[in-house]
């Protein structure tokens, strides 16, 4: 459910799951150069040295490089022990969920009272302990790991003991060593898991969905492996991973966690736990386009957070409140979110003054909530929700009023960040071309600057602002804001492979590298906002910001050229937009790049750049008459089968549509690289149609577009600039092929799955694939392998593939079946199936997934996917998978994909034969051209259900270039 005019639903939901523990200004922070004035306070169970520092009455104990205190000491009026602790429980109940005070003893053999508790940000273990010491009574708190330096600090502050005292003994100390031995973390644990949560809501808030993935998923693991797999508080991060997944469309991955969350909710800490459960499956609901059940979760959700707030917070009346209860000022900023989300809802749903009322009722709940952290990003998507609903119902003068006022909020508390650049091309799509160019630019310049790419809709009022423009200059910033346009699933996918490359895996430079990256990217980000507030209130020096500002913007340029040199395949993996000159500097004489806008609701453009000139015209039908079109040539060949005559009248008016403004550049070209957007990623173009078919159905006397030239294809733009400047593999042996799995057995697969039984029967009913072995073996001679260059059968498994050393392979064939998750429900993400463990126990080793792949060393030229759906097809929506895309990342220049079922014989004969062309001398899309037409010749194998699902993914070398070695001077480079 996301249309041209929607706003994003979900950024500033982990404010409510991120700001239980104090604010920064409750802490003290350790002073540089202050270390004479700590005291040594021992070690914790982990082994981590504490440090003792004076606060007026009290102390602060800090333990290993947590940067927040690992416990507090404060006095307390003098009472006893258990009534001290009973006393102080209810004001600790926004930060921690303690049991109730039992009476034991510290300090050997003082009278004490200690509380078991958990913290209700990550639900770790605390405590709570209240003893005298020096005729003072002191109350001490902290994580777990630090309660014997906080016993020895109560000591320390009533003179009781010395720092060099013997270790302190307690009848609680043993209970609580036995605790620590079953839940083995340390503070850094504790601060590796708020820093990444932090990180993950900055991610949120700037709508980086991806970024936001990959810090909750490692808070995740983090929280799992400190207190174990049935911890009850690994809710909040589980639930806000589930969000981030289906903000990117991942709705199989995202349903998986919320189930697993609800369990959990009931028992966490949080009291907020349900209320965001609510909340945030409606947010779920709604990315799935169901109105009705979204609507209906986001009233529950709303209703929960109502509990929680007094009465006058709920009326909104008043002055605002001064926000002293952390629970509090989340339940209502997740009251106002819930209220302005179902405002969007209702406004895409055509429900206007439904919306007009839903907004008003925020409005006036932030207007209550200001003091309330997050509150002015809240503030700032209210004014873009309203532009949004005046821009629906027609009054375009109040919408910009809304979106200047959004943009203006954005730009002093979110500089150079998504919101504010959605804010921007919301404001573009409701003013006239000639206004919108301003909006556009800084748009552009925002997500540039992010790597980050929006929606074909979104970006599409820019491309058409530029391109009416007419010149030149025009034409090439239309083609470069058109690029943006391709960051939907791919560019999310891609760049969660790129993340990985932070975790220094393979490389440390390399994680240093893009820390360094992103490091520049928030100093830059930073600059911006001082800026913004500074000329906002009038004051400072504009000019020396504006030279701060400059001296960050070439620092990070300097990272990222630093971090692309590191890791080369990084831009691979990330959204990126590459300068029309460099584009045309990519191609080689005679090569055209061709690509497509095919935003909904709405007529493209169709790009051809062919020898330093760039070409648009707008597409002839809307996309949903492209789509249309896609879907009946796709219908005539996708069961691999000639059983249904091939609609040659539909792929005619497809080539028309994309191509007839262009004819003339097109005519020109002797290559083409195609980069495919919407429901083109579906259908490889060498299929289309170029002459009037003599028949509406059938094929014979068809000319098809790869009878004219070869035909390869990109993610993007970027793609070709980046896989051209990577060069050949160095490689030095010809080929290694995989393939002829044998089936997984029912009861391995059970194991598998055991809630998806019919996924697990799916599984297990793939047959075999004679002809895989067959097609290897032929490829092996053609390349000149040795036969212990293969792994089929029984030895094919994914443990097989891991082992083997691939970066020493030019060439990587998988013979096999390939499998989407809308085939096998209980998969999250396409799969290369290879033969189970020959002893089980389950199919873990029979399913070769993006992970695996990812984690491969590679050096190849050319990886072959023989394996039906390899490139997505239709169920998938996307020319790249999921797999794909990580060959790209582990090292790979081209793929050989399908794009629907595949003969089994078929695909032996084209893929043996494109590498034996390969092999002498052809590019890849020129070999994979010639053994499609050979197939095209072979009397009963003409029907393009047969030969047209192969589509190369990968521009190969420059047309001119050196070619490839044959395989007698691969042997003699060996030696």
């Amino acid at each position: 459910m996301r249309s041209h005019l929607p706003l994003r639903l979900a950024p500033l939901l982990a404010v409510l799951a991120a700001c239980t523990e104090p604010p920064p200004s409750a802490y003290i922070s350790t002073p540089s150069g202050a270390a004479g004035r700590f005291v040594e306070v021992g070690r914790t169970a982990a082994g981590e040295e504490c440090r003792l520092s004076r606060s007026g009455a009290g102390a602060d104990i800090w333990c290993g490089e947590w940067s927040s205190p690992s416990a507090r000491i404060r006095e307390v009026p003098n009472a006893p022990p258990s009534q001290a602790a009973a006393d102080a429980r209810a004001g600790l109940a926004t930060r921690l969920d303690c049991d109730a005070p039992r009476p034991t003893t510290a300090l050997g053999g003082q009278p004490a009272a200690l509380m078991d508790c958990r913290r209700r940000s990550g639900g770790w273990p605390a405590f709570v302990l209240v003893t005298q010491s020096g005729n003072r009574t002191y109350l001490a708190e902290g994580v777990l790991p630090a309660y014997p330096a906080a016993e020895r600090g109560v000591g320390v502050l009533g003179g009781q003991i010395t720092a060099t005292s013997a270790p302190l003994s307690s009848a609680a100390l043993d209970a609580m060593a036995a605790r620590l031995a079953r839940q083995a973390f340390s503070t850094g644990d504790i601060g590796g898991y708020e820093s990444l949560m932090a990180v993950g809501r900055n991610a949120n808030q700037a709508e980086r969905f991806v970024a936001a993935e990959t810090a909750y998923r490692a808070a995740l693991s983090l929280q799992e492996r400190a207190l174990g797999a049935n911890a009850p508080d690994r809710f909040q991060p589980m639930v806000l991973l589930a969000l981030q997944l289906s903000n990117q469309g991942r709705f199989p991955e995202a349903e998986q966690l919320f189930a697993r969350a609800a369990a959990l909710a009931p028992r966490a800490a949080d009291p907020l736990a349900g209320a965001m459960l609510a909340h945030y499956r409606g947010l779920h609901e709604a990315n799935r386009g169901r109105t009705g059940p979204a609507l209906a979760s986001l009233d529950e959700g709303a209703a929960a957070y109502s509990r929680v707030l007094p009465p006058e917070m709920r009326a909104g009346s008043g002055r605002p409140p001064v926000f002293t209860d952390p629970v509090a000022s989340r339940a209502l900023v997740g009251l106002v979110e819930t209220r302005r989300n179902a405002a969007a809802l209702l406004r895409a749903a055509g429900r206007n003054a439904e919306a007009e009322t839903a907004t008003a009722e925020a409005e006036r709940l932030a207007a209550a909530g200001r003091g309330a952290e997050g509150a002015d990003l809240v503030i700032a998507r209210l004014a873009r929700t309203g532009g949004a609903i005046a821009a629906e119902g027609g009054n375009s003068g109040a919408a910009d009023r809304d979106f200047l006022r959004a943009a203006a909020r954005f730009g002093r508390t979110a500089p150079r960040s998504r919101p504010l650049a959605d804010t921007l091309l919301l404001r573009a799509a409701n003013v006239s071309a000639s206004q919108a160019i301003g909006p556009c630019r800084e748009a552009a310049g925002i997500l540039r600057n992010l790597r980050e790419g929006t929606t074909p809709e979104r970006i599409a009022p820019c491309v058409d602002a530029f391109a009416a423009t007419g010149t030149p200059e025009g034409l090439a910033e239309a083609f470069e804001a058109a690029q943006l346009g391709q960051g939907g699933v791919t560019t999310t996918q891609i760049a969660t492979a790129a993340a990985r490359l932070t975790a220094g895996a393979r490389d440390p430079a390399v994680a240093e590298a893009l820390r360094r990256r992103e490091a520049a990217d928030r100093t830059l980000s930073a600059r911006y906002r001082e800026r913004d507030n500074a000329a906002a209130e009038g004051r400072g020096d504009l000019a020396a910001l504006n030279r701060s500002i400059a001296e960050a913007e070439t620092a990070a340029a300097e990272a990222d050229a630093a971090a692309q040199s590191a890791a080369p395949g990084y831009a691979q993996l990330v959204q990126s937009v590459s300068p029309t000159a460099e584009v045309l500097a990519a191609l080689g004489p005679g090569e055209a790049l061709v690509a497509n806008t095919l935003p909904r609701g709405r007529r493209g453009w169709t790009f051809v750049l062919l020898d330093g000139t760039v070409t648009a015209a707008r597409v002839g039908a809307d996309t949903a008459g492209v789509a249309a079109l896609v879907t009946r040539v796709r219908e005539s060949v996708q069961s691999g089968s000639a059983d249904k005559p091939f609609d040659a009248e539909a792929a005619h008016a497809l080539h028309g549509a994309l191509f007839a403004g262009v004819a003339e550049p097109m005519s020109r070209a002797r290559s083409l690289v195609a980069s495919p957007e919407g429901p083109m990623l579906s259908l490889p173009y060498g299929v289309l149609v170029t002459e009037p078919p003599p028949a509406p159905r059938g094929h014979d006397g068809v000319a098809f577009l790869l009878s004219k030239m070869p035909v390869s294809h990109v993610p993007a733009a970027s793609s070709l600039v980046a896989l051209r400047r990577a060069g050949r593999s160095a490689a030095q042996r010809p080929w290694f092929g995989f393939g002829d799995p044998r089936p997984v057995p029912a009861n391995f697969a059970a194991r598998t799955f055991p809630a998806a039984p019919t996924c697990g029967q799916g599984l297990a009913s793939l047959p075999r694939l004679p002809a895989s072995e067959i097609e290897l073996a032929a490829a092996a001679q053609v390349m000149g392998a040795t036969p212990a260059e293969r792994r089929t059968g029984p030895a094919f498994t994914a443990q097989a593939v891991r082992a083997t050393r691939l970066r020493d392979y030019r060439v990587l064939h998988f013979a096999t079946h390939g499998v989407l998750p809308g085939e096998l429900s209980c998969l999250t993400e396409p799969a290369i199936i290879a033969s189970p463990a020959p002893n089980g126990p389950d199919a873990a080793q029979a399913l070769i997934t993006s992970g695996t792949i990812l984690d491969l060393d590679l050096d190849a030229d050319l990886i072959v996917l023989s394996a039906c759906n390899s490139g997505g097809g239709a169920a998938a929506g996307e020319s790249l998978s999921t797999l794909a895309r990580s060959f790209f990342f582990s090292g790979a220049r081209g793929l050989l994909v399908t794009h629907w079922y595949v003969n089994d014989v078929a695909a032996a004969r084209v893929a043996a034969f494109t590498l034996r062309n390969v092999q002498g001398g052809d590019a890849p899309a020129e070999a994979l051209r010639k053994a499609q037409l050979d197939l095209l010749r072979v009397p009963g194998a003409n029907h393009p259900a047969l030969w047209a699902p192969f589509a190369l993914i990968g521009p190969g070398p420059t047309p001119g270039a050196a070619p490839a070695r044959t395989a007698d001077a691969a042997r003699a480079a060996a030696g």
